[in-house]
C-alpha cells in the first residue's frame, strides 16, 4: 500500500512538472512583425505608394510575418480619395497591390494636422482622419486584435506571439489633440506585462535632436521611468524620414525610414523577430515597384 502511495505521489509530481514545462514552452515569445513608417499618402494618381506593399508581401513568401505596424504619418493630407487609396493598399486583402497581413496603424503629426503637420492647425482634417482611426480601432477591438484602448489619444495595445505591443500614437504624454496617455501606458503595462513578457513600444516622434521640438525631455524621462520596470525588448519610431538607431538610457531606439526614395536613398522598413529571449531587428531596402528588396 505504501509503495502504491509513493508511486502515485511521484506520478503526480512528474505530471505537474511536465505541465509546468509545457506551460513555460507555450508562453515563450515567438513573433515576427514588420515596422514601416511615414507613408504620407497624397492625392491620386498613384506613384510609388504600392512599392512597400509589394516588397513586404514578397518578403512574406520567404519568411513568417505575423503583422505590420505603421509608425505614423499615414496621410500627407486629408481627403476621401487619399483615404480610399490608402485602404486599397494597407488594409489586409488578397490583391496584388494590397497588404496580405494584419496592420496596426499609428498616427503622426501629419495625420493629426494634414498639410501643415502642426497638430493644432487643421481641425477639420484631423477630425476626418480620426474618424477613420476610430472606426478601424473599433473593428480591431471587436475582432479581438486589440486588448486595450485609451479613448482620448487612441493609444492601444495588443499581443502577438507572447509579446505585448503598445502603440503610443504621436508620443507618450502628447496633449496637442488629446489627454495625456502616460498614466494609461503605466496602467496597461501593469495589467498586461507584469508577468515579464517582452514589451515592444511604438510611437511616431523619435529621439534625435529634431524630435525635441515635438515632445519634451520631461516626457521622455517619464516614459522610460515607466518602461524600465518591464521587459522592454524593442522601441520603434518614425517621423525623421531616415533610418538610424538612437540610444536613450541604455536602450536602442529604432528610427524607421520613410516609404519612398528620396535624397538619402531608397525606402526601407524594419523587421523585428522575437523568439524566446533572442531579439533581432533587420532593415530591408525596397529596390523598385516589382517587389524586389534586399537586407541591409
Amino acid at each position: 500500500m505504501l509503495t502504491k502511495m509513493i508511486f502515485a505521489t511521484l506520478l503526480l509530481f512528474a505530471l505537474s512538472a511536465l505541465n509546468g514545462y509545457a506551460s513555460e514552452k507555450k508562453r515563450e515569445a515567438n513573433c515576427t512583425v514588420v515596422i514601416a513608417a511615414d507613408l504620407h499618402f497624397d492625392m491620386p494618381p498613384e506613384t510609388d505608394q504600392f512599392h512597400h506593399v509589394l516588397a513586404i508581401n514578397a518578403l512574406g513568401d520567404h519568411r513568417r510575418i505575423d503583422g505590420v505596424i505603421l509608425a505614423g504619418d499615414l496621410f500627407d493630407k486629408s481627403d476621401p480619395k487619399i483615404l480610399d487609396l490608402y485602404r486599397q493598399r494597407w488594409e489586409r486583402g488578397p490583391g496584388y497591390r494590397q497588404i496580405h497581413y494584419d496592420t496596426y496603424p499609428t498616427f503622426g503629426n501629419h495625420d493629426i494636422s494634414p498639410e501643415s503637420g502642426r497638430p493644432e492647425q487643421n481641425r477639420i482634417g484631423m477630425e476626418f482622419n480620426l474618424h477613420y482611426l476610430d472606426s478601424t480601432l473599433l473593428d480591431m477591438k471587436q475582432a479581438g486584435r486589440i486588448l486595450n484602448i485609451h479613448r482620448s489619444s487612441r493609444s492601444y495595445s495588443f499581443d502577438i506571439g507572447g509579446v505585448h505591443f503598445v502603440c503610443g500614437q504621436l508620443a507618450a504624454g502628447d496633449t496637442t489633440y488629446c489627454e495625456s496617455n502616460m498614466q494609461w501606458i503605466a496602467d496597461d503595462l501593469k495589467k498586461y506585462a507584469s508577468d515579464g513578457k517582452p514589451v515592444v513600444y511604438v510611437q511616431h516622434y523619435g529621439f534625435d535632436a529634431w524630435a525635441l521640438e515635438w515632445w519634451t525631455e520631461e516626457q521622455r524621462t517619464q516614459l522610460f521611468d515607466i518602461l524600465e520596470h518591464y521587459n522592454l525588448a524593442a522601441f520603434f519610431v518614425g517621423h525623421t524620414h531616415a533610418k538610424s538607431v538612437q540610444h536613450y538610457r541604455g536602450y536602442d531606439i529604432h528610427q524607421v525610414n520613410n516609404a519612398w526614395r528620396d535624397e538619402d536613398g531608397n525606402a526601407s522598413f524594419d523587421v523585428l523577430q522575437i523568439k524566446g529571449k533572442r531579439v533581432t531587428v533587420e532593415t530591408y531596402e525596397v529596390l523598385d515597384g516589382n517587389g524586389n528588396f534586399k537586407r541591409l
